[in-house]
């Protein structure tokens, strides 16, 4: 997928405590945050306890439309966890007060004791890897970002029929246990969409970053605009085409790959392909797929929600499924090696996707295509077959590809 991050042109930046708390005030520092969570563990009567707190605070800015929105109010929520007696117990809560946290170990150790032992599920994880500064993901610039100013910049990118969303979020992750994890993070990251035309052929494209000066508007702005067609809109070819992808697009079934076949609950569930067809070469030898929380080059994250240290994991290995994505728990369930993708809940997910590149740029690959489809973005796609990997999805921007080259505008497809 390419990568989106070259020559900024900048963005503006603008420089209840007690047993109970009232939702609406302003986000907690880091030092209350532990000390609300260490004594909270200490309040814990179950033999392992895990406290997952996230706040995020989001902003977005469109360059057409005036509606902008600025949360000063963080969303909040708490995630616990017990284990006691070899039960599992969770619960999951939006307060952070003293007796909100300790409500939710009372409700999560009730639970664990009406549920059977989980075999080979001994204690919580207890990881004391060293991990990536944080400085690598969070970035002042993004925290300080103001709608309106942010707005004013933007609007003056688009040209007649485009339009964009900018959006971004701060937000601040902390795992405690039992074990003596501590871990914490303050992350950012901003994403733009950028669209060119209203009719099919249109034009498509976006850049996402952990750092401000690494997402270039007009990098891709330029790409979109190079995407459109105008003109008559073309037949649709006869019979079976090749098919070419945008990144955005590949992104997209990517992620429904990653959902449907390499998550943990697909595949306790039984419905992924990877249940039978592990280790087997089942796609070309030319495909590889990993996920890497360390690596600045995607959107890196250096830990787990359990506190395990993010590492390099290929899910798809010169056309082999190697593994799915697992946290301690499902890996103790399931009798496999745990990957480090724990997101909270009862599941597990990749979400720091590298797909290996090919040996053809995009305008070679056109060339090598010769004549075929261009599909610019894939909208609402869905799984219908997940043991088949079935999906279906609205093909936007599509375009003729004609001698080697994009050509007219072809109507969005289903």
């Amino acid at each position: 997928m390419e990568r989106q991050t070259r020559n900024p042109e900048r963005l503006p930046e603008e420089s209840r405590r007690g047993k109970r708390e009232t939702r609406g005030r302003s986000p907690l520092g880091l030092s209350e945050i532990c000390s609300r969570m260490e004594a909270a563990l200490e309040y814990s009567t179950a033999d392992e306890t895990e406290i997952v707190w996230l706040e995020v605070l989001r902003g977005t800015a469109s360059g057409r439309s005036s509606q902008i929105d600025s949360r000063t109010v963080p969303e909040r929520t708490v995630l616990v966890r017990v284990i006691d007696h070899g039960r599992v117990g969770s619960h999951r809560t939006g307060g952070g007060g003293a007796g909100e946290l300790a409500d939710a170990i009372r409700a999560a150790t009730a639970q664990s004791r009406v549920r059977e032992p989980l075999d080979g599920l001994h204690h919580l994880p207890a990881d004391d890897t060293p991990v990536a500064e944080a400085a690598a993901v969070h970035d002042p610039a993004i925290a300080r970002l103001e709608p309106r100013r942010v707005q004013e910049v933007l609007r003056p990118l688009l040209e007649r029929r485009e339009s964009l969303d900018f959006r971004w979020t701060d937000a601040r992750i902390v795992v405690f246990n039992s074990r003596n994890v501590r871990r914490s993070a303050r992350v950012t990251a901003a994403e733009l969409d950028f669209r060119c035309g209203r009719r099919p052929g249109g034009g498509r494209a976006s850049g996402a970053s952990r750092r401000l000066q690494e997402l270039d508007p007009r990098e891709v702005a330029e790409r979109a605009r190079q995407r459109h067609a105008s003109g008559e809109v073309a037949p649709i070819p006869q019979g079976p085409v090749p098919v070419v992808l945008s990144p955005e697009a590949t992104a997209r079934l990517v992620d429904l790959l990653n959902r449907d076949a390499f998550s943990a609950k697909a595949y306790y569930d039984g419905t992924s392909f990877l249940r039978e067809h592990m280790g087997i070469q089942v796609f070309d030898r030319s495909l590889t797929l990993r996920d890497d929380g360390t690596d600045v080059a995607g959107i890196p994250f250096p830990f787990d929600l359990e506190g395990t240290a993010k590492r390099q994991v290929h899910l798809i290995l010169k056309g082999a499924p190697k593994t799915p994505t697992l946290d301690h728990r499902q890996a103790a369930v399931l009798g496999l090696p745990g990957t480090a993708h724990a997101i909270g809940g009862n599941d597990a997910r990749a979400e720091h996707l590298f797909l290996g590149a090919g040996e053809l740029q995009t305008a070679d690959l056109l060339e090598t295509v010769r004549d075929g489809l261009w599909i610019g973005e894939l909208d609402r796609v869905e799984g219908f077959e997940p043991n088949r990997v079935g999906f279906r999805a609205h093909a936007l921007g599509v375009r003729r590809i004609e001698a080697g080259k994009l050509g007219a505008p072809v109507v969005d497809l289903l």
